[in-house]
């Protein structure tokens, strides 16, 4: 059994009882390293992607509530409004990443991430009842499909970003590391880095 083999089979073992996120890792780790894989070993790789797939969608559950069931929300004057977002369900990102601002300066204070446009709805209204902070003005940016929740100065207080994988072009030895930490290997991955920076005092003193 080879060596690409092993990692495989691991990957395998592994996937019996990863969550979405690790599913997801697991199918890039595969995919960087399909081009480099013999005519056996891509087939095991493609079956072991559609199996990857299989248990992702096997774990993806609705975990919002319909809108009709959320709390009502306790702001005398402007509510918070009541939105359709069915024109938006289409897009499929990785995820969406929710931007809390504070008011007074407008700093960003956190981002969180959510799986779907719902949930991070939810978390929107959530902590704008939570503070208090009535809702004038939501807004769309149909070129990056950003949402923006504003008050009446025009200050956004959160923002809704699709978060999409950054899919560099994936070097041959970042490869070979990844495959031999999957199998528990971690030396070159350490050596990636360990040995670049232990040159660099080398190459200042020359």
């Amino acid at each position: 059994m080879t060596h690409i083999t092993d990692t495989l089979c691991a990957i395998e073992r592994r996937a019996e009882r990863a969550v979405v996120q690790e599913l997801r890792l697991m199918t890039q780790e595969i995919l960087a390293m399909r081009t480099q894989l013999t005519l056996e070993d891509r087939a095991h790789a493609d079956a072991l992607l559609l199996k990857l797939s299989h248990l992702e969608s096997c774990q993806q559950v609705e975990t919002v509530a319909p809108y009709a069931t959320a709390p009502s929300l306790a702001f005398t004057g402007s509510q918070l409004p009541a939105l359709t977002f069915d024109t938006l369900e289409p897009l499929q990102p990785s995820g969406y990443l929710v931007h809390f601002y504070g008011h007074d300066l407008g700093d960003l204070e956190r981002v969180e991430r959510t799986e779907s446009l719902a949930a991070a709805v939810q978390l929107v209204r959530q902590h704008l009842c939570e503070q208090r902070r009535p809702v004038w003005q939501v807004t769309h940016d149909t070129s990056d499909g950003e949402l923006s929740f504003l008050m009446n100065d025009d200050i956004v207080l959160v923002s809704i970003r699709l978060s999409e994988p950054s899919m560099p072009e994936i070097e041959r030895p970042v490869t070979e590391a990844c495959a031999a930490l999957a199998a528990g290997d971690l030396t070159a991955l350490r050596r990636l880095f360990v040995a670049s920076a232990l040159a660099q005092p080398e190459r200042l003193a020359a």
